[in-house]
């Protein structure tokens, strides 16, 4: 990999003979001189404090590194991630080989792909990357209890060090066991251990391995040689700092703080401060989830739902008593069985609401249990919670003038989901996406809402239930579809062109009136050629 310098030994300084050295003669020695004081004497041999260490975990374009990973099928293709599906949309990143053909950050997705056929680019959510970002965090907290991601680069992670020496031995071995979480996760990135932030980071940003700077001398020397442009400056400030010669930290650090912030603004006074070592904020680590969990040992093994069940029940007691001790309730219980030939058998219940009722539960747990099987013997148990805030419900004065409860359809669901599994009972979750079938998914329903009211009920409504999969129609002499009874009169069409750049789908939409007064929604694919049944109007 190309960086834009060596690794190279530091020079060291000449150190200086005992002979010429004042403080070695005798005249200058504190037994010869009445004039020193126990107390400079003192001083004088008092050892140095050593600055505190910090480590970064560097990874990146971590956008880009989870669009290569989330698609493996893209693999030496030019990559690119765009903010979102529209063809109008900005690119946020492009990989090395999208930018030796021309695509660069800014462009819009469209022009990106006219200048390359075999481009692939997606969005990479917010989700997606707080979900990567939690994974690398706990994958770093198995290495230190104080691990912090920075709020402002989504790639890197800051690493406290400090009592990791008494396990790993050296800041080296512990540095290398840091660095040997990322291509594990099929990731590429390095870790620094040094003093300053921004400092480590910029040295990070220079190498693909784990490394330990020897003082912060060496750390300002190798931080002050790295080019602006690999510190994912702002490019409107690389090109006015281009214009100055301003190439590298140690240029940018030669600049003055206060013109720097009136003519380049806050964003690059923060930058400035960082990397000149005159800020150091506090750690904020992500706090450590300990897992509330118990885990009960069966002699003989045991593959009886009731004997299962009893010991469920001595199991969730003790598991309900450490919720009570830190004031949290039961939200959700994933039940582990270790079996006898050493596979698993896993179950997750969730009830309505978060509740300490052990009757409720195993109410749950028997209804679960009593609709699966596994192929061997149970050896082992294991419960572990997903912890909750307890609900306050009001008692109700009026209990018998609801007539609904909706509390008591979230309970109906609980038992439904219980004996059936959590998909048994789902709902349409609305998402951006330009065929219909991408504009919705299902998700698991936890709770019954109260329906909102109609905000003009003398609209009418256009219901289309969609069909789980398109169904082909086949077609007459003239091109038209058939079906049975056969279509009265069409209304259309209505064009759908989406995903154009991936899948190349345009779409013809229709409302087909039949002969006994049925309505279909129909479309025809014009790569395809057919016709289809997309769903039914009521």
């Amino acid at each position: 990999m190309d960086l834009p310098f060596t690794k190279a030994s530091l020079a060291a300084s000449p150190a200086a003979s005992p002979a010429a050295s004042p403080a070695a003669s005798p005249a200058a020695s504190p037994a010869a001189s009445p004039a020193a004081s126990p107390a400079a004497v003192s001083d004088t041999f008092r050892p140095a404090v050593p600055p505190p260490r910090i480590a970064c975990v560097d990874v990146p374009a971590w956008p880009l590194q989870l669009l290569r990973r989330d698609h493996p099928e893209w693999a030496g293709f030019p990559l690119a991630v765009v903010a979102d599906e529209r063809p109008q949309a900005a690119v946020l990143w492009v990989s090395r080989t999208a930018h030796q053909l021309g695509v660069r950050v800014g462009m819009r997705h469209a022009a990106a792909l006219g200048l390359s056929r075999e481009l692939r680019a997606a969005p990479v959510s917010s989700a997606r990357l707080a979900e990567a970002r939690a994974e690398l965090v706990g994958a770093m907290h198995r290495y230190s209890p104080r691990v912090e991601p920075d709020a402002e680069r989504p790639g890197v992670l800051w690493v406290d060090p400090e009592g990791m020496l008494a396990l790993f031995g050296t800041l080296e071995r512990w540095a290398e066991a840091l660095w040997g979480e990322l291509p594990a996760r099929d990731l590429f990135g390095s870790v620094v251990v040094g003093f300053e932030r921004l400092r480590a980071w910029a040295v990070a940003r220079t190498c693909r391995d784990a490394r330990v700077l020897a003082d912060p001398h060496e750390e300002a020397r190798r931080a002050g040689q790295v080019p602006l442009a690999r510190l994912d400056v702002p490019p409107s400030l690389e090109d006015a700092l281009r214009l100055l010669a301003v190439r590298t930290v140690d240029d940018f650090l030669a600049l003055s703080p206060g013109e720097l912030g009136v003519r380049f603004g806050p964003e690059a006074a923060r930058l400035h401060a960082g990397l000149g070592g005159r800020t150091r904020a506090p750690m904020s680590p992500v706090e450590v989830a300990i897992p509330i969990a118990i885990e009960a040992e069966l002699d003989p093994p045991d593959d009886d739902h009731a004997r299962l069940l009893f010991c469920i029940k001595g199991a969730l007691h003790a598991l309900m008593g450490a919720l009570r001790l830190r004031a949290l309730a039961l939200g959700g219980l994933r039940i582990t069985l270790h079996l006898e030939r050493g596979g698993t058998h896993v179950e997750v219940l969730r009830p309505s609401r978060a509740s300490r009722d052990e009757g409720t539960w195993l109410e749950l747990v028997r209804l679960r249990l009593g609709s699966v099987s596994w192929p061997a013997r149970v050896q082992r148990l294991h419960l572990e919670a997903e912890p909750a805030p307890p609900e306050a419900a009001q008692l109700a004065l009026l209990e018998g003038t609801r007539r609904r409860d909706p509390e008591a359809a979230s309970r109906g669901l609980a038992r439904v989901r219980a004996a059936f599994g959590e998909d048994a009972v789902t709902r349409a979750r609305l998402e951006d996406g330009w065929l219909p079938e991408e504009q919705f998914r299902w998700e698991p329903v936890q709770r019954i809402a109260r329906p909102r009211p109609i905000l003009d009920p003398r609209m009418p409504m256009l219901v289309r239930r969609l069909l789980l999969h398109a169904q082909p129609l086949a077609s007459d002499a003239e091109g038209r579809p058939c079906t049975e009874p056969p279509i009265a009169r069409m209304t259309g069409p209505y064009r759908l062109q989406g995903g154009w750049w991936s899948k190349g789908a345009v779409r013809d939409y229709w409302y087909a009136e039949r002969a006994d007064g049925a309505w279909l929604w129909l479309y025809r694919d014009a790569a395809l050629e057919r016709w289809f049944v997309q769903g039914i109007v009521d």
